[in-house]
């Protein structure tokens, strides 16, 4: 019922987000996977989130991103909700370009350890590539899983493609 919760709220957060955008705002969803590392153990799982992208010049904008993710370490599945500030390099004029973003993201992660909220900073890279009604990117992101309190905290790494629409 929480991850329902959590999904109707996000879905509300993008379309007013984009709502209120006057430039260009794009949707979309990514697949991949993330990988975790806890004492050396590396655990990948796979990852789905809903990304809203709203570009407010031809060098930067912002993003919001809602993922869901599975076994991460100790922890039997995961989500997480994201607001970045995403910066644009062109790398050409074939249209190519380098982003890199860096925002807050809050992480909750469920397992045998118990339930673990993270709020943090997340940061990733990537390439993206404009196509006629959307974006096509590749690229990582870097966020942390549990909170060192009570439960372990994982250094998680997330690859993913993402497309996105006008």
């Amino acid at each position: 019922m929480r991850k329902t919760a959590l999904a109707a709220l996000v879905t509300l957060g993008m379309s007013s987000m984009n709502a209120f955008a006057d430039e260009d705002a794009y949707n979309g969803f990514s697949v991949g996977y993330v990988r975790s590392t806890q004492d050396g153990m590396h655990n990948s799982t796979s990852v789905f989130t809903i990304v809203g992208l709203v570009c407010l010049c031809e060098c930067y904008g912002y993003e919001m991103q809602f993922g869901l993710f599975g076994k991460s370490g100790p922890f039997t599945s995961g989500g997480f909700v994201d607001l970045s500030a995403i910066g644009l390099l062109p790398l050409g004029d074939k249209g190519l370009q380098l982003y890199g973003r860096a925002g807050l993201v809050d992480v909750y992660a469920q397992g045998p350890p118990g339930g673990a909220n993270n709020l943090g900073l997340t940061y990733g890279a990537g390439f993206e590539y404009p196509r006629e009604n959307g974006l096509v990117r590749l690229g990582f992101q870097h966020f942390n899983v549990g909170n060192n309190t009570l439960s372990p905290s994982l250094s998680a790494n997330l690859f993913s493609l993402t497309l996105l629409l006008k």
